[in-house]
C-alpha cells in the first residue's frame, strides 16, 4: 500500500506462496544474493546492490521492464506490476518494511537470518520456483516464458 498508494495484494512487492501439499506458506520477496544475478544481467544497470546493507535496488528510472531479471532469479524477487506493467523489487523500505507493520494477522517478521536459517528458506524456495515453472508450463507457457503462476 505504501510504495502505490492502494491496498491490492497483486500490486504488492511480495507474493504469498501457499505450498498446500507440504503445509508451508512463504512470503516471497527479494533474497538479496550475496551475487545477484539479476545486477549482472540487467541491460539497463537498473539493478544495483547497495555495499554496505547488501540490498538489492532498482532503479525505475532506468528500468525499462524487459523482464530478463525476472526470467534470471532463481527466486522471484522480482514482480511485475499488473496495472503499470512495470518490474518492482523490494526494497525494504528502509529497514522498516510497510507490509510487516500493515499485515492483518502479524505473520509477516523482518529480521536477519543465520545462515544455516538462510540456506534452509533458499532451498525451499527454489522449490517453490520449480513448482511454478512446472505449474506454468502446463498451464501453455512454453520453456521460454517469463509469466509466473500466482498461487
Amino acid at each position: 500500500m505504501t510504495k502505490n498508494r492502494t491496498c491490492n495484494p497483486s500490486r504488492a512487492r511480495l507474493r504469498i506462496i501457499d505450498w498446500e501439499h507440504s503445509g508451508l506458506t512463504v512470503p516471497v520477496v527479494c533474497q538479496d544474493c550475496v551475487e545477484p544475478v539479476c545486477v549482472a544481467c540487467c541491460p539497463e544497470a537498473a539493478i544495483t546492490q547497495d555495499a554496505e546493507s547488501g540490498i538489492v535496488l532498482l532503479d525505475a528510472e532506468r528500468c525499462t521492464s524487459c523482464r530478463i531479471c525476472m526470467g534470471v532469479c532463481p527466486y522471484g524477487g522480482p514482480i511485475l506490476d499488473p496495472v503499470e506493467r512495470r518490474v518492482y523489487l523490494c526494497d525494504h523500505c528502509d529497514g522498516s518494511p510497510a507490509c510487516v507493520s500493515s499485515c492483518p494477522t502479524g505473520a509477516l517478521d523482518y529480521c536477519e537470518l543465520g545462515a544455516e536459517e538462510r540456506d534452509m528458506r533458499m532451498h525451499y524456495l527454489a522449490q517453490v520456483r520449480g513448482s511454478l515453472v512446472r505449474l506454468t508450463r502446463r498451464a501453455g507457457g512454453g520453456a521460454g516464458s517469463l509469466e509466473r503462476s500466482e498461487a
